[in-house]
């Protein structure tokens, strides 16, 4: 028989050899199953016995009372004593208080500021240019801080001595301030000495603008005239010097530059000379009164100013009367 090859290209060769190879594999696998040893069934274990209860018999003896001890003889034995070791009680110990020093914290800086700090303040009282003996007092209106602290606070006293500007017509407040601390704190009663000045405040609260002379050195008031029959009398005393000096008799003489009048020696030109010379002294005093008191500056109270400090403030220069510290001590917790 021929084997042909083409019959095994074709779709009915390839059908045969797949059904061919398949079968052959299913022989193999049956083959090798009956070659393996069929595995052994395990070995039956022995159920356990159940567990008994065990019973115990246990036997009771009869109590058999002992003899009584002989008794003892008519003498009498010594009984050995015993040592008994005393216990001592321990001495206490003596008690040691010290009082250790307290630590106390390192106190905060004190407060400061700078050079040329404006402190706002209000006259308390009246103040005028002819009774300069009258002292400066003002409470300060608002708190001045630096550097997140209190520097002084509102409704602290200030205190300072007035001086006449007649060239300005106002008052001036310059040198040493005192500044005094009065608050409902232990601070109250505190005291520091400081440089200034006082400057003008003009604030219209109402537009909450300044005006032109804000700031402007001195303190300005209402001028006061009291010169109302002097400039009269001053007028007076020089019209009737010069007329005395007129009225006096004089004769012509020549001399090096000319012709000139020379007062005749009588008893008319002496009184007319002595009259013009005290009505020229009179009027030279009235002149004088008038400069000096012909009108005063009169600073009404709540007029509003500026302590300017020419120095640094230094909180840790402030001092108190030994009484006002002490009691500020007691009352502190």
């Amino acid at each position: 028989m021929k084997f042909d090859r083409d019959f095994l290209t074709s779709g009915t060769g390839q059908v045969l050899l797949v059904g061919a190879v398949l079968l052959l594999g299913v022989l193999a696998v049956r083959w090798q199953n009956q070659r393996r040893p069929a595995p052994a069934l395990p070995a039956a274990k022995a159920a356990p016995s159940p567990v008994l209860p065990k019973t115990l018999t246990r036997e009771g003896a009869r109590f058999v009372k002992p003899p009584a001890p002989p008794s003892p003889a008519t003498g009498s034995v010594p009984t050995p004593t015993t040592a008994v070791a005393k216990i001592e009680t321990p001495r206490a110990t003596p008690l040691l208080i010290v009082a250790a020093p307290r630590e106390v914290p390192p106190a905060p800086p004190a407060p400061s500021a700078p050079y040329g700090r404006l402190i706002p303040c209000e006259t308390v009282v009246a103040l005028e240019s002819n009774r300069l003996d009258t002292p400066v007092i003002g409470l300060v209106t608002a708190d001045v801080w630096h550097d997140g602290q209190l520097v002084i606070p509102a409704g602290a006293e200030v205190h300072g001595r007035a001086a006449l500007d007649r060239t300005r017509e106002r008052l001036a407040v310059q040198g040493e301030w005192k500044i005094v601390w009065r608050t409902p704190t232990a601070d109250n009663g505190t005291e520091i000495g400081v440089q200034g000045l006082a400057l003008d405040r003009e604030l219209d609260t109402g537009t909450a603008t300044f005006g032109e002379r804000d700031g402007s050195a001195g303190l300005r008031g209402q001028i006061v005239k009291t010169n109302d029959d002097r400039e009269l009398k001053l007028f007076a005393a020089t019209f009737l010097a010069s007329a005395t000096a007129a009225l006096q008799e004089a004769r012509p003489t020549a001399g090096l530059l000319g012709d000139a009048s020379v007062p005749t020696a009588t008893a008319r030109n002496a009184v007319l000379a002595g009259t013009g010379a005290v009505l020229r002294e009179q009027a030279q005093a009235i002149r004088e009164s008038i400069a000096r008191d012909g009108f005063y500056l009169r600073v009404p109270a709540g007029k509003s100013f500026y302590l300017y400090v020419t120095q640094t403030l230094d909180l840790s220069q402030a001092r108190r009367s030994p009484p006002l510290a002490h009691r500020a001590a007691l009352s502190r917790p």
